[in-house]
Order: structure tokens, then C-alpha cells, then sequence
């Protein structure tokens, strides 16, 4: 897959939200759909991104040796998140070094995102709170290698703070990863049905009650009065 321009993409990307700035990286290869906000983000030797229709990457984010970024539609991306990838392995196969976020999916801030592998988020998933670490790839100290494999945030899913999410794990749809938990590689064994999951390692603890913010219709959770505070 051809890629940018590196120098001249570096610059572009550093400039603030504007549709000459979508216009320019149009050009210089990326798609990029209509009403995108892409403020200015510091992209560092990746390849093409797919951004479609009202996507959002706030400022100050760090995007390193990706292959590809691609942002279904509606999707959001806040601040001050890393997303790097180890190039080497994208040299055997066309999947490695890709974050895929599907309609709707969201990712907060402060967040580490190692894509040598792969990461998916499915629709309306997101990864929540701050300073979560996602890592695709490993070494097998056996073999004396490393490996990647594909993280998968399942449909409407949410991970909270602080949360270590290993590779090839796979989070339910319409589940809840609680606070600091460590979600390693999923097994047939291991993956659960929709609910809460917790611990070092994660383990399927309770169903979740019925919730609003399953059925929400934009990534973006309202503020509301807080009575009492």
C-alpha cells in the first residue's frame, strides 16, 4: 500500500481543523469523508486513513508507522491518545498495523493503543476513562519470536480506566470491563457471555442490568445535573 508523502503529510497534519486542510490530505491520498474534524495531530510515517462522514480526531494525539487508520463514520477520537504500530510486521501481512473503529465507536483520552497487530472496535464501542493500554503484540519467549494478533471490542462495549487489554483478547457485546482489570487472550473456554468483567486476569463476575447506554444513539455521553454535589 503506497503512502503519503511523509514530510509533507507531517505538516498538514499539524495544522488546525479546516476543510483546505481535508482537501490537502485528500490529495496527498487519504479519503477523507464530508463534516470531519481533524485537528492538529502529530502523524509520524503511517499510511493512508479513512475517515468517514462526521469523524472526529481532536488535537494532540500521536499516530507512529500505521499502516492504515480507518474510521467507519461518526466515530471519535479525544486527546493526548498514542497510536503506534511496529512496522516490521506489516511487511508479511496487509492486516497488520491497522486500528479499525466501526460507526459510532469512540475512544477517550490519554489512552495507548499498540496496533503492530490489529484493533478493532465494533459499533458503538468505546474505550472509556484514561490511560488504558491495548497491546497487539508479544514475545513468545519459548520460541525466542514475537507475535500479533487482533484485539476486538465487541458491539456497544465499554472498557474502563486504566484497563490492560492483551493481544487476540476479545470483549462481549454489551459488556463492561471494570477499572484497572488485565483482559487476556480470549479462549473458547474463556469468552463469556454479554456482562461485567473484572480482575487480573478479567473474569465474567455478573450480568449488567438493562442500560440506556446500550441504546444510546451518538458516541457522545450527555453531562447532566449531578443533585446533591
Amino acid at each position: 500500500m503506497k503512502r503519503p508523502n511523509k514530510w509533507l503529510s507531517l505538516i498538514v497534519w499539524l495544522l488546525p481543523a479546516s476543510t483546505a486542510k481535508n482537501a490537502v490530505l485528500r490529495i496527498l491520498g487519504n479519503t477523507i469523508g464530508h463534516d470531519v474534524s481533524l485537528g492538529p495531530n502529530l502523524v509520524l510515517g503511517c499510511g493512508p486513513f479513512r475517515i468517514g462522514d462526521r469523524g472526529v480526531i481532536a488535537p494532540f494525539n500521536i499516530f507512529r508507522q500505521m499502516a492504515q487508520v480507518e474510521l467507519e463514520k461518526d466515530n471519535f477520537i479525544g486527546r493526548l491518545n498514542q497510536f503506534t504500530a511496529a512496522p516490521s510486521y506489516q511487511r508479511f501481512s496487509d492486516r497488520a498495523g491497522v486500528l479499525s473503529m466501526a460507526e459510532q465507536a469512540a475512544v477517550t483520552n490519554r489512552h495507548y493503543f499498540d496496533c503492530s497487530g490489529r484493533i478493532e472496535m465494533e459499533p458503538y464501542s468505546a474505550v472509556g476513562g484514561t490511560r488504558s493500554l491495548l497491546q497487539s503484540h508479544e514475545i513468545d519467549i519459548v520460541e525466542d519470536r514475537t507475535t500479533i494478533g487482533t484485539i476486538t471490542i465487541g458491539e456497544r462495549s465499554l472498557t474502563a480506566t486504566a484497563c490492560l487489554i492483551l493481544k487476540n483478547a476479545a470483549i462481549p457485546a454489551y459488556s463492561l470491563v471494570a477499572a484497572g482489570s488485565v483482559v487476556t487472550a480470549a479462549t473458547e473456554s474463556a469468552v463469556g457471555d454479554a456482562g461485567l468483567y473484572a480482575g487480573a486476569p478479567a473474569r465474567w463476575r455478573r450480568d449488567l442490568p438493562e442500560c440506556k447506554w446500550w441504546y444510546r444513539s451518538s458516541y457522545m455521553t450527555p453531562v447532566r445535573e449531578v443533585e446533591g454535589f
